[in-house]
């Protein structure tokens, strides 16, 4: 079947198509094909939205981070609301909605206003990028948005619900894109390991161990076990450059290694946790590190590809 933009699927079967296949689609479309699957996904639908309806207006989203040394997050279609659309949303008792429904308001699905889609995510988060595309590139600003889905309660990267939005704004006080943006650095010391009160540490230590966690589950596909090497390098970005006092010193060189490896498609639950543990035990060089520890063989080969340029 020849690619139009005619012919691009369905959401729902974009959304089960792999990287490379959403990406071969961008090159035939002339479609931008950086950042996260997801914004190959949404970039693809808008394209295909624009065709089907004449009058609707095509968003080119930015990437959600930066590929190879990722870190970025989140480009759909830019969905214009008329004014005083869903005056209904969770009223207050006094009939007025909370400011965390006002906030979300902007940004809901035409379709469902109880719900945002991923192109008014990308809108918020382009906002929140104070619509440069370059910063919304970088690794901390896709651990932002990141960040925002774990408080948020994201089911899958910026598929959000109003329930799941409002609370999240309840949790970190804040209630319009000025007030995240603004507040960001304090925002992410929740989990950072960086200008720490010594008295929360261990606070901090759990709350990155679920942030961590939750960036995994929310990047898997549905009923899948793991999540495809590109996602994975650009979060592995996002949270070991992207996050303060979370850096390793192997990211960079381990993103470079996954890059050479073609036929590696995807990252498993143990090799994720594994790079973690790993950048905590083993220094630049390799020191801690030993063959007879149970470590993930994709670990142990990284290390033998990494001695290997150092000898070029």
């Amino acid at each position: 079947m020849k690619r139009s933009r005619e012919t691009v699927p369905a959401l729902h079967a974009l959304k089960k198509m792999k990287v490379n296949e959403l990406k071969d689609w961008c090159t035939d479309l002339g479609v931008r094909k950086q950042g996260l699957k997801a914004d190959l996904i949404a970039a693809l639908d808008a394209a295909r939205t624009t065709t089907s309806t004449s009058t609707s207006s095509h968003y080119q989203p930015p990437p959600a981070a930066r590929t190879p040394v990722h870190h970025g997050a989140a480009a759909g279609v830019q969905h214009k609301t008329s004014p005083g659309a869903y005056r209904s949303l969770v009223p207050t008792p006094q009939g007025k909605k909370s400011p965390g429904a006002t906030f979300f308001e902007k940004y809901a699905s035409e379709s469902d206003p109880k719900r945002m889609d991923l192109g008014g995510f990308v809108k918020l988060g382009l906002e929140l990028a104070g619509g440069d595309e370059e910063r919304s590139l970088t690794p901390q600003h896709t651990a932002l948005l990141f960040y925002l889905c774990w408080k948020m309660k994201a089911k899958g990267f910026g598929e959000l619900t109003l329930e799941g939005f409002t609370a999240g704004c309840d949790a970190i006080k804040c209630f319009s894109v000025d007030e995240i943006r603004n507040k960001a650095p304090t925002l992410l010391r929740e989990v950072s390991g960086g200008k720490v009160d010594p008295s929360r540490a261990a606070s901090s230590e759990q709350s990155f161990q679920a942030f961590h966690s939750f960036v995994y589950d929310m990047l898997r596909p549905e009923g899948k076990k793991y999540i495809e090497k590109e996602m994975a390098m650009l979060a592995l970005q996002a949270i070991f450059l992207g996050l303060e006092g979370r850096e390793s010193r192997h990211i960079e060189l381990f993103v470079k290694f996954l890059t050479a490896r073609e036929k590696l498609e995807i990252l498993n639950n143990d090799q994720w946790k594994g790079f973690l543990q790993f950048s905590r035990d083993v220094d630049a060089a390799f020191s801690g590190y030993s063959d007879a520890d149970p470590w993930p063989s994709l670990l142990d080969d990284f290390v033998t590809w990494a001695k290997e340029q150092a000898e070029w």
